[in-house]
């Protein structure tokens, strides 16, 4: 097989288990990031094990990151960004620019892993996030959890109860984002796990619409958050969080089992966001001629991983919402698919 290169836009999950596969199979790889370092988002999650691992994956992205930067076939851009890219003969052709330098970069092929954006709660003055300081996201619950230890050195010894809300931002057709998340019920349920070991004692809440999993053992894993860890599982909408005239956090919902109102009083609300497309999609798949679903995620053609634009493939999220496992998993699919491709 002649030399080739392949691009690959995206450092997070996807971007450096497609890159690492590819480097594997002897293929130069250019990885493009636009953040100061590899490993995305699911870089800044806290482990989930409590007396056991809980396969969260977040100690591989880990190792994915540190294996990325040793490996010499694949070459680094940080604090990057792809300008402009398109077609060149039977390849690519990409313009990067990290920093103040610009780069001309040719591939044979390309592989797109920009992750996601969480849903934007600037859209949703409802939950009382950044109005009330104990209203956060899951997001900022897991990076609290990583620095600190645990959630007493992150937030105080006086939290007693603690209320998880899902599918803000999905799960909505009011906002146009009529798709689940997939992972916020299990990521939600693992964190009550941790929050039980730290606070054995407290209240631990979970408000949902339909308690989703896409793994094994997941009835199992239910039960014994319900029965062993005593965590509840209010199914219900909630539609405000407010503070004032009260000293901790009042949550205001409809049951949807018994079909009525009422009201909890919490030290601490977990905002479980939706995954939306990373803004900057629209752009790389209009240069690419990739479409897009009805939602913003980039459109696979005959596979979920191949696009309408021969030599062009999706690896993870931003193909549509995945776990950690389910990201790799998707993202070596990807590199395998390339690597067809390349030996054509």
């Amino acid at each position: 097989m002649e030399k080739n290169k392949v691009l690959v836009i995206g450092g997070g999950t996807a971007g450096m288990t497609s890159a690492l596969e590819m480097a594997e199979r002897g293929i130069e790889v250019v990885l493009v990031e636009k953040d100061s370092d590899i490993g995305g988002r699911a870089a800044t999650y806290c482990c989930k094990a409590t007396d056991e691992c809980n396969r969260c994956a977040a100690c591989l992205v880990l190792q994915q990151r540190d294996q990325v930067i040793q490996e010499p076939k694949i070459q680094v851009y940080t604090n990057a960004s792809v300008t402009e890219i398109g077609k060149n003969g039977k390849g690519f052709k990409a313009k990067v620019v990290s920093g103040k330098k610009t780069h001309s970069i040719e591939a044979q092929a390309v592989i797109i892993a920009t992750g996601f954006d969480p849903y934007d709660l600037s859209k949703r003055n409802e939950f009382a996030y950044g109005q009330e300081k104990n209203v956060i996201t899951g997001q900022e619950l897991e990076e609290a959890i990583k620095e600190k230890g645990s959630i007493n050195a992150a937030y105080g010894d006086d939290i007693k109860k603690i209320g998880f809300i899902q599918c803000v931002g999905s799960r909505d057709l009011s906002i146009g984002n009529g798709y689940c998340s997939r992972v916020c019920c299990m990521y939600a349920a693992k964190l009550a796990k941790i929050i039980r070991k730290d606070l054995p004692d407290a209240e631990i809440d979970i408000f949902y619409m339909d308690f989703q999993s896409f793994g094994k053992g997941f009835s199992v894993f239910k039960e014994t958050l319900q029965e062993t860890d005593k965590v509840k599982l209010i199914r219900a909408i909630p539609s405000k969080i407010y503070g004032f005239p009260y000293d901790r956090l009042t949550v205001r919902y409809t049951d949807s089992c018994e079909g009525k109102q009422g009201e909890d009083k919490y030290d601490l609300i977990v905002l479980s966001l939706a995954i939306t497309p990373t803004k900057g999609s629209q752009d790389i798949a209009d240069q690419l001629g990739i479409d897009l679903d009805p939602y913003g995620f980039m459109a696979g053609g005959e596979s979920s991983v191949k696009t309408g634009q021969n030599g062009v493939f999706l690896a993870g999220v931003c193909q549509g919402p995945k776990d950690i496992p389910q990201t790799v998993g998707h993202a070596k699919a990807a590199a395998g698919e390339a690597y067809q491709y390349l030996c054509r």
